[in-house]
């Protein structure tokens, strides 16, 4: 007898779906087929669709900015992502700026996340980084985390490196994040909300990216650019960089570049909708919308804060950057592009960072399980998270995540929320 049965769905294998049904046991998928059998817990799935549990490989839980902290920890925020059918995060240890630093803030990030409901992993974060980046890729690599962000920006903060200390992480074993926003071209103090995408123009991401672009075609290592914002970059990496695209450059972009514009900045509230890099113009949204068939994953790049937070001045500068999103990070993509970002928020992630037991439907791969309704029409209202707003709210999308299952546990299913536990997944 199995320990639980998804029955009638439509199962997502790799491009299509399949009548077939899925047995659990022990926390791993043990059958996929036509049969009917026995099971302690039988979940109906009929009309709905049935996808590997959704993997998020950027959010920030519990970030401690030194002037504020986010307002999700991993409690609060591993349950949004479950709300959102996401059943594993890749988080990041704070930034160090030499490898003696590594073993502390490693400890420290696991002992902050060790009530997550889902299972998590990190990434390492170098910033101003002044000691060996070789030490550092072997003690990343023997904890099981073989990936790097670093920053071209962010001096104010000390995270800002070099391009050529970046170019020494790059690694046959590892995956170099990039944050890519070209320095010299940023005006850090600035003001005005409404035009605050001034301060940080397509410009600046675009340098930086060709840069890291140009490493990961020297090295022949893997480069993974992080949250692109706009389509104008999409294009000019795949006019100079097509034949790495998907095999040694490998990048992301998040919902709310696809999904809003500059224009709420204008709004009395605008304050809410900052984020680095900043919302793009209309014509650069429809550019990235057009070009998804570039991007590799989807990172809600998740970092809400309590409106009080955000609306602490009317000067931007002032303001923390970022907001929530990884629970309608699905809906939302699945809406403007349907099937065909599935991938990008299960099979991809997992090759990219070597999660070799999530993002499929397979015998032997954890029972990472989201079931979709995707018949029906929603209103995006509140969230589960601990942040009070939503910058999606109202806004009218197409399907809902009805159940999530963790390693065989139902965690979430019809709106009810049972909790879970997770683990740290070594990569």
């Amino acid at each position: 007898m199995y320990e639980l049965g998804i029955i009638n769905g439509r199962i997502y294998q790799g491009k299509d779906f399949k009548p077939l049904n899925i047995y659990v046991s022990e926390g791993e998928i043990r059958e996929i087929s036509k049969e009917k059998h026995e099971c302690k817990e039988v979940i109906d799935a009929t009309k709905r669709m049935v996808l590997p549990g959704l993997i998020d490989p950027h959010v920030h839980m519990a970030l401690n900015t030194g002037n504020d902290i986010s307002a999700d920890d991993f409690v609060s925020g591993s349950k949004t992502a479950a709300y959102g059918g996401v059943t594993t995060i890749i988080d990041f240890v704070k930034p160090i700026s030499h490898e003696n630093e590594w073993e502390e803030a490693l400890k420290e990030r696991l002992e902050e996340a060790q009530d997550s409901c889902i299972d998590y992993s990190f990434h390492a974060t170098a910033g101003e980084f002044t000691g060996n980046p070789e030490a550092l890729k072997k003690l990343c690599k023997g904890s099981g985390i073989p990936s790097v962000k670093l920053f071209t920006t962010y001096s104010e903060s000390k995270r800002r490196n070099s391009y050529q200390v970046i170019e020494q992480f790059f690694d046959p074993e590892m995956v170099v994040l990039v944050h890519c926003e070209e320095e010299s071209l940023i005006k850090r103090q600035w003001k005005e909300v409404k035009t605050y995408e001034k301060s940080r123009p397509v410009m600046a991401e675009r340098a930086a990216a060709m840069k890291i672009g140009e490493i990961a075609e020297k090295t022949g290592h893997k480069a993974y650019i992080v949250h692109i914002s706009s389509g104008s970059t999409l294009d000019v990496l795949k006019l100079n960089f097509r034949s790495l695209l998907g095999k040694t450059l490998f990048l992301e972009s998040s919902p709310h570049y696809f999904a809003l514009s500059d224009m709420k900045l204008s709004n009395t509230d605008g304050q809410l909708y900052l984020v680095n890099p900043p919302l793009r113009g209309g014509k650069e949204l429809m550019r990235l919308r057009n070009s998804i068939h570039l991007v590799d994953t989807i990172g809600s790049d998740h970092c809400p804060y309590h409106t009080h937070q955000k609306m602490v001045s009317d000067n931007a500068s002032l303001v923390p950057k970022g907001f929530g999103g990884i629970e309608p990070s699905f809906p939302i993509m699945f809406n403007l592009f349907g099937e065909k970002i599935i991938p990008l928020y299960t099979s991809k992630p997992a090759q990219i960072f070597g999660l070799k037991n999530k993002g499929e439907l397979r015998v032997g791969k954890d029972a990472d399980i989201m079931i979709y309704d995707s018949t029906l029409s929603v209103t995006i209202k509140e969230t589960h998270s601990n942040g009070d707003y939503s910058v999606y709210e109202g806004l009218k999308i197409r399907g809902k995540v009805e159940t999530t299952i963790a390693r065989g546990k139902v965690i979430m299913h019809q709106g009810e929320f049972y909790g879970g536990q997770g683990r740290f997944i070594r990569r």
